[in-house]
């Protein structure tokens, strides 16, 4: 029993410690290369991480009047970096970010690539960020869990003694 209550004050901790999940997007007509070309921005509300990679789409629809929908391939993209503003990146592949420790406030999410010029319409493409940012807690936050921890063992105990 004792057991029980401890693990579930542990889950109830770390969920509240939860993660956001999005996603960014630009068309870019560029030449067949680019650089530090603009995709979005993250914004941050707290001390967390941020971890996420860059993609291009193959196509995209579109329907410029109802029932006609028409959809456009577009190049493929090599990319040869990803960068978040001027943070250091801990992920050494080329269309992959992860920060750790990043204060509050807003991350312009930037990539450098080249264009296949393979698309219907070539030097086009649509670009993207997925990413999530997962809250850091602060020492605080141990020392609140840790406390609440010790009081339901304290409970638990004090149950255990009156029973016997």
């Amino acid at each position: 029993m004792k057991l029980k209550s401890i693990v579930a004050g542990a889950l109830l901790a770390a969920a509240s410690f939860g993660a956001s999940a999005a996603t960014i997007y630009a068309p870019a007509t560029v030449g067949s290369s680019f650089s530090n070309l603009l995709i979005g921005t993250i914004n941050v509300a707290s001390l967390s991480d941020i971890t996420g990679n860059v993609f291009a789409a193959d196509k995209v629809s579109y329907t410029p009047v109802p029932g006609v929908t028409f959809t456009l391939t577009l190049d493929t993209v090599n990319f040869t970096s990803a960068t978040v503003g001027s943070l250091v990146d801990t992920d050494l592949s080329t269309t992959g970010f992860s920060l750790h420790n990043v204060a509050a406030g807003s991350y312009n999410v930037f990539a450098s690539g080249t264009l296949m010029g393979n698309g219907q319409s070539s030097n086009v493409a649509f670009l993207g960020a997925n990413y999530s940012v997962t809250a850091v807690p602060e020492p605080e936050t141990y020392g609140m869990l840790l406390g609440g921890l010790a009081l339901l063992g304290v409970v638990a105990r004090r149950k255990a003694n009156k029973a016997a």
